[in-house]
């Protein structure tokens, strides 16, 4: 029966790329590891390849890695990634969650959401860190107290424009706005059904429901993010779908609007599948990570599929990175191979998987 979900997905998407517009791009192996699943990537605009492991369990793993001449290479250096139980939470990396390239100054930007092993956050551990790659030095930590950052919160990807960094938290569903040069942060749409997990998304994997030991499907909240080529439009979504919201930066950024009159500007952009990461493109093609069939989807600004590039290398694709010559990268992480998607079972194999990939346009 799964052989037989499987081959019909595969020829649904067959038939749906024979009718797309482009030819998809072909993946090429940029970097592989066997220790552990990484999460997430950033390339710099000089093509650094940056890469992190969340601290999913025990391990002496580095959170953030350079990746050179196929060595993984801990980054910055320095104590960041030695934390331990105990040692200050406020100058190492705890648990990282993802990585993001502001291609305005080539600043790479870590994500930390400091909740190691799935516990509970570490107290002055959720962080966004802020490293110059022109000097890999630390630049500025910006701290997320239990105001912004309350117990079960999880800080997941950002999106950077001008002053202001956009956070998903995907723990108890939110958008967060840090103002970098106030250093000032806004907790937005935390009480909205429409940073949740919608509980009627199931997404199905190789035939399987994903599902925790409890038999009930991960509530992931707010969490994929992304910025229309202008920065004036602000997209968000929680990982299962079914929705695609989007509103306004000028709205987000409006403190004079309370949560109600926030949530009445929130609108659908489209409907989408489970996903893993997004991205767009300076065209406004929106590039989505498909987990379900593990795929990648291009649709136009038009929201019409150009193309669909299928492989079964692509257990859960994720984060994506676009250098400045056009040139996508993305990490395969294999999250729906977790045994907390699969009830209990770790069905993750080695190697995981960094592609890059250019689009014909």
């Amino acid at each position: 029966m799964i052989k037989i979900v499987r081959l019909i997905l595969i020829g649904s998407l067959l038939a749906i790329n024979s009718m797309a517009q482009t030819k998809a791009p072909e993946l090429t192996v940029v970097a592989t590891t066997t220790e552990r699943n990484w999460n997430g990537l950033a390339v710099s605009n000089d093509k650094r390849i940056f890469a992190d492991f969340p601290r999913w369990e025990k391990g002496d793993n580095p959170s953030v890695v350079e990746i050179k001449e196929g060595k993984e290479i801990p980054f910055p250096g320095g104590t960041w990634n030695e934390w331990q139980s105990g040692k200050d939470p406020k100058t190492a990396f705890v648990s990282v969650n993802s990585l993001y390239l502001n291609r305005a100054d080539n600043h790479l930007w870590v994500t930390d959401s400091g909740d190691p092993f799935g516990d509970s956050n570490v107290l002055g551990a959720p962080k966004l860190v802020e490293i110059d790659l022109a000097t890999d030095e630390v630049v500025n930590v910006f701290l997320f107290d239990e105001t912004f950052a309350p117990t079960g919160s999880h800080l997941n990807d950002i999106r950077i424009s001008g002053d202001h960094v956009f956070v998903t938290e995907s723990g108890t569903g939110a958008i967060l706005v840090l103002n970098r040069k106030t250093k000032t942060i806004r907790r937005l749409l935390a009480m909205s059904v429409l940073t949740k997990a919608d509980p009627k998304a199931q997404p199905v994997v190789d035939g399987f429901r994903l599902q925790g030991e409890d038999g009930k499907t991960p509530a992931i909240h707010a969490d994929q993010i992304e910025l229309s080529p202008d920065a004036k439009t602000l997209y968000f979504m929680s990982p299962f779908g079914p929705n695609l919201y989007k509103i306004a930066v000028a709205d987000l950024l409006n403190e004079k609007l309370t949560d109600a009159d926030l949530e009445k500007r929130v609108t659908v952009d489209r409907k989408v599948n489970p996903v893993g990461g997004i991205i767009m493109d300076a065209n406004g093609n929106l590039y989505l990570s498909e987990v379900e069939t593990k795929s990648i989807r291009c649709e136009g600004a038009d929201k019409k599929t150009k193309w669909i590039l299928q492989d079964d290398r692509l257990v859960w694709p994720d984060a994506y990175s676009i250098t400045p010559d056009g040139t996508f990268y993305i990490v395969v992480a294999q999250i729906s191979n977790m045994s907390f998607m699969r009830k209990g079972e770790d069905l993750r194999q080695a190697p995981y998987y960094i592609f890059s990939f250019k689009p014909t346009d």
